[in-house]
């Protein structure tokens, strides 16, 4: 095909090749129009300045709405233990925030050297109030106690150490495990273990 293109392109030029083209396509087209009783569209006059056009529709001066776009952002603020969203509303035109609902969550620590680290402080510090209150770690591991915090509050026996009893979490552990207390962790690790 492309070497009968080209020989017809050899012996009459593109342009005249082009022009008889169209002229083959047209009367085509125009056949088929009769015989499928296709409706012709209306001639489109190019050469018709656009302003021409826009003062015949008469849209001129016609205001132009913008649709708001609402922007979800989650954005870190240095808090602890705050959860909320913030939602922002963003005008195309004014650029007002609509709704603020702020979600945060701050990470105190950035590797689990620097939480075995602050563990260990606060549970030392927890330890040292306890003994000048006279207090020893059995008096926080009871029943009673690992119950509350552990199943019904859903703390972490790393919690129990640091913030009640000043005593090394595995003691907690081993505490709550022999009087059949487990934490959520430990409940989801057994599941996850036996596949139940």
């Amino acid at each position: 095909m492309d070497t009968d293109i080209y020989a017809l392109v050899a012996k009459y030029g593109y342009k005249n090749l082009h022009v008889r083209l169209e002229e083959l396509m047209r009367e085509e087209y125009t056949y088929f129009q009769m015989k499928f009783h296709v409706a012709q569209p209306a001639p489109i006059n190019i050469a018709q300045p656009v302003a021409a056009i826009i003062q015949t529709k008469q849209v001129k001066d016609v205001p132009v709405k913008r649709k708001d776009k609402k922007v979800h952002i989650k954005k870190p603020v240095a808090t602890t233990e705050v959860t909320e969203t913030e939602d922002v509303q963003l005008s195309l035109d004014n650029l007002e925030v609509k709704d603020v609902i702020v979600n945060v969550t701050e990470k105190t620590f950035r590797d689990p050297k620097e939480m075995k680290e602050f563990q260990k402080a606060a549970v030392e510090a927890k330890r040292k109030e306890n003994e000048a209150a006279g207090l020893q770690p059995s008096h926080f591991l009871t029943k009673e106690n690992l119950k509350q915090w552990i199943e019904d509050e859903g703390q972490t026996y790393a919690w129990v150490a640091r913030e009640k009893s000043g005593c090394p979490d595995t003691q907690v552990s081993a505490t709550a495990q022999m009087m059949g207390i487990k934490s959520r962790i430990s409940k989801k690790m057994g599941r996850t273990m036996t596949g139940n």
